[in-house]
């Protein structure tokens, strides 16, 4: 069973969440949680890049979540905004928990490359946007699925909307520390990613 809903209103436009459920599924569930990033440079790609990874969790047991956000290429956003999206969606589904059948303590946090660095940067990245009453959810995921994840964006120019530099900033490996969910990376043994 699948479903699309909107998890996030922007200025640059709504974003929806498709939402792969087990086939077994019931709305009273407490099951684990898996919530998928699309990579594409924060540039350009979409959400059914995941969609076999969902197919095959869902088919295990897990309800899993594919996120749209903000991109270059769709929104004129840098990955600024993608991370504030990330940490959106990760929060969404933990105040939809109950509705989703969802125990909100098991949430994964996955994606590839771009994405899985927007996964990570859920839990590692202090740059945070979110106001009021959604700031009090957490958006650390309590574990991470990472497929060629960037880890460290030093060497690259990211500016926010006012010009200042945010390279850093948005740098997972600057933020590694104790209570960091428990991560498995996946990378080629060739894929220049892994230096980091």
């Amino acid at each position: 069973r699948q479903e699309v809903e909107i998890y996030r209103q922007t200025p640059e436009g709504k974003l929806a969440a498709y939402i792969f459920y087990p086939p077994d599924w019931r709305a009273g569930d407490q099951r684990p949680a898996m919530a998928f990033f699309f990579g594409g440079g924060w540039k350009n790609g979409s959400p059914g890049q995941f969609f076999p990874q969902a197919e095959y969790f869902a088919s295990r047991g897990l309800v899993c979540v594919l996120f749209d956000y903000r991109v270059l290429s769709r929104h004129g956003t840098g990955p600024d905004a993608s991370v504030a999206d990330a940490k959106a969606a990760i929060r969404w589904i933990r105040a939809q928990a109950g509705r989703l059948g969802v125990d909100p303590m098991r949430v994964i946090g996955s994606g590839g490359s771009a994405g899985a660095h927007l996964a990570v940067a859920t839990a590692l990245v202090s740059l945070d946007p979110a106001a009021g009453e959604m700031k009090k959810i957490p958006c650390r995921p309590d574990a991470l699925v990472l497929f060629n994840p960037v880890m460290d964006l030093r060497e690259a120019k990211i500016l926010d909307v006012v010009g200042r530099s945010i390279a850093e900033e948005l740098s997972p490996i600057l933020g590694l520390r104790a209570e960091a969910p428990p991560t498995l990376m996946l990378y080629g043994a060739t894929d220049p990613l892994l230096k980091q």
